[in-house]
C-alpha cells in the first residue's frame, strides 16, 4: 500500500473514530516517508483521542520543526496551535512559535535570527522496523511515537529567502505568540461555506491548507470571482468595519483554517496597543492592491500613478441609515466603495421614491454635484454598514486637475448618470385623454 493510500485510509478510520487502527496507517505513513508531516500531524489527533496527551504534544512539536524546517510556516503554526490546546504552557511549543516569526518577520534585514531547534530526545530516532499496520495496543503507542517523534532531517529551506506569513511577520514577537494562543483552528468540509455573502461577520480567517472559492450574487445566480489556496486571508474588511462580506467563500476540499475574531484582537490589544493600526495598515494595503487592480477610477492611470491616486483618500466607516449625499444638497466629497453597497434614490416628481441603483466595490458617488458645481441630484443612502475611501471637495479639485484621465472619466460617467436619472423617472407610456372617456353603456333605459 502506498503512502497516500495510507493516510487515505487512516482519514476514513479517523472518520469513523477507529483512533488506533487510524494512528497505525498515519504512523506507518511517516516511517516510510519523514517527510509526511500530514500524516504526522493526524497520528499526533489521533494520539491525543486516544488519551495519550503527552505523546501527542512531543508528535506535533516534531511535526511543527519538520514543517519549519521546509519553510510550510503556517502549517507549522497549526501543528503548534494543536499541541497549545493540549498543553497551553508548553516552552517547546513556544519556542517554536517565535523561531516561525523570526524566519519570516519583515523587519529583519537578509536572514532572520532564527534560534536553532531544540534536540530531539535520545530515545526517538524514527529507526523502526516493523510495520505498524500490524501492531496493536502499547505495543503500536511505543513504536509510533518513535517514528512520529524523529526529526525530519530533510528539506532545508533557502536561508535567503524570506518566507511569506502575511499579517503575521507585521505584529512583535510578544504580539504574535498571543495571538496564536487565543485564536481557533478550524477543519472546514468541502462544501462547506466558510463566510457567506451580506450577513455579519466580525472574524477573520487565514487558509492554511487546502482550497476555496469565491462567488458573488448577481442577476439570481452565483458567480465565480477566482479561488483562494494557503496562505489566504480573508474577511479583514468585515472585522475591521462590521461591514457584511460582499462574496461568499465556500471549501471545495477539506481545509484548514485560522479564525481570528475581533474578541482576539480587543484581548491581544490590551498588552499590545499597536495590533488594532497594524490590522488597519495590512487591510488597507490589500484595499489598495484590489482597487488598483479592479475600480474603474484607477483604470484610466498607468499602473506607476495608481497608488499615489489611492494615497490622497481617507478611510471612511460608514453606518446603516447614514446619508452620504442628500438631494439638493452640495456633495461633501467623493466617495469610493471599499466593501458594503450605497443605494441611489431620488425623489419622483410624480410621488414617492426611485431607486437609481446600487453601488458596489470600486463604484464612486458624489462626482455630479463635485464636476458641475451643483447640488445633488440624488440620496445616496447607506443599507448595511460599509466601508468607503473619501475625498474632500477641495482635495477633489486638485485630484482631476493633477489627474486629466480621471476627469474625463468622471465627466463621462456623470453623463450617464443623469441620462439614466432622466430614463428612471419618464412615464413609460402617456395616455391619450380621448382613451381616459368612458363609453356610454349601451341598453340603458
Amino acid at each position: 500500500m502506498s503512502e497516500s493510500s495510507l493516510r487515505e485510509l487512516g482519514m476514513d478510520l479517523f472518520e469513523e473514530r477507529q483512533f488506533e487502527r487510524a494512528l497505525a496507517a498515519f504512523a506507518e505513513a511517516v516511517r516510510r516517508v519523514p517527510a509526511d508531516h500530514r500524516s504526522r500531524m493526524l497520528a499526533s489527533r489521533c494520539l491525543a483521542e486516544l488519551g495519550e496527551r503527552e505523546r501527542a504534544v512531543t508528535a506535533y512539536h516534531a511535526c511543527a520543526e519538520g514543517l519549519l524546517r521546509r519553510d510550510y510556516l503556517l502549517s507549522a503554526m497549526a501543528a503548534c496551535k494543536l499541541a497549545l490546546e493540549l498543553s497551553p504552557n508548553e516552552r517547546r511549543l513556544k519556542e517554536t512559535l517565535a523561531r516561525v516569526h523570526s524566519r519570516a518577520a519583515r523587519h529583519a534585514k537578509g536572514r532572520a535570527a532564527v534560534p536553532p531547534p531544540l534536540p530531539p530526545e535520545h530515545l526517538y530516532d524514527g529507526k523502526v522496523d516493523t510495520d505498524l499496520m500490524g501492531l496493536l495496543g502499547e505495543e503500536l503507542s511505543n513504536r509510533a511515537i518513535e517514528v512520529l517523534a524523529a526529526p525530519d532531517t530533510g528539506g532545508n529551506a533557502d536561508p535567503q529567502g524570506r518566507p511569506p506569513l502575511p499579517l503575521f511577520a507585521d505584529l512583535d514577537r510578544d504580539a504574535f505568540l498571543d495571538l496564536v494562543g487565543r485564536m481557533v483552528w478550524r477543519t472546514i468540509k468541502a462544501e462547506e461555506v466558510i463566510s457567506r455573502e451580506g450577513e455579519p461577520d466580525d472574524h477573520l480567517y487565514v487558509l492554511v491548507a487546502g482550497k476555496a472559492e469565491v462567488t458573488r450574487r448577481a442577476e439570481g445566480e452565483d458567480r465565480t470571482l477566482g479561488f483562494l489556496g494557503g496562505g489566504s486571508i480573508f474577511g479583514e474588511l468585515a472585522l475591521l468595519t462590521g461591514a457584511a462580506p460582499t462574496a461568499t467563500v465556500t471549501a471545495v476540499s477539506d481545509s484548514e483554517v485560522f479564525e481570528i475574531r475581533r474578541e482576539h484582537l480587543n484581548a491581544v490589544a490590551k498588552s499590545h496597543p499597536a495590533v488594532p493600526q497594524l490590522l488597519a495598515d495590512f487591510a488597507q494595503q490589500r484595499m489598495m492592491r484590489n482597487l488598483m487592480a479592479n475600480s474603474p477610477l484607477f483604470q484610466q492611470l498607468p499602473e506607476s500613478e495608481r497608488g499615489a491616486l489611492f494615497q490622497r483618500f481617507t478611510f471612511r466607516p460608514l453606518q446603516a441609515g447614514e446619508k452620504v449625499l442628500v438631494e439638493g444638497e452640495h456633495s461633501p466629497g467623493l466617495f469610493l466603495v471599499l466593501a458594503g453597497e450605497l443605494v441611489v434614490q431620488k425623489e419622483d416628481p410624480a410621488g414617492g421614491v426611485v431607486t437609481l441603483g446600487v453601488l458596489r466595490e470600486g463604484e464612486v458617488a458624489g462626482e455630479i454635484s463635485l464636476l458641475t458645481g451643483l447640488r445633488a441630484t440624488a440620496t445616496v443612502l447607506v443599507p448595511r454598514k460599509t466601508a468607503a475611501a473619501y475625498l474632500e471637495r477641495n482635495a477633489f479639485h486638485q485630484l482631476v486637475q493633477a489627474f486629466p484621465n480621471i476627469r474625463t472619466y468622471l465627466e463621462q460617467l456623470s453623463d450617464r448618470r443623469l441620462k439614466q436619472i432622466g430614463e428612471a423617472l419618464r412615464p413609460l407610456e402617456i395616455i391619450d385623454a380621448d382613451d381616459m372617456m368612458l363609453e356610454p353603456e349601451t341598453g340603458a333605459a
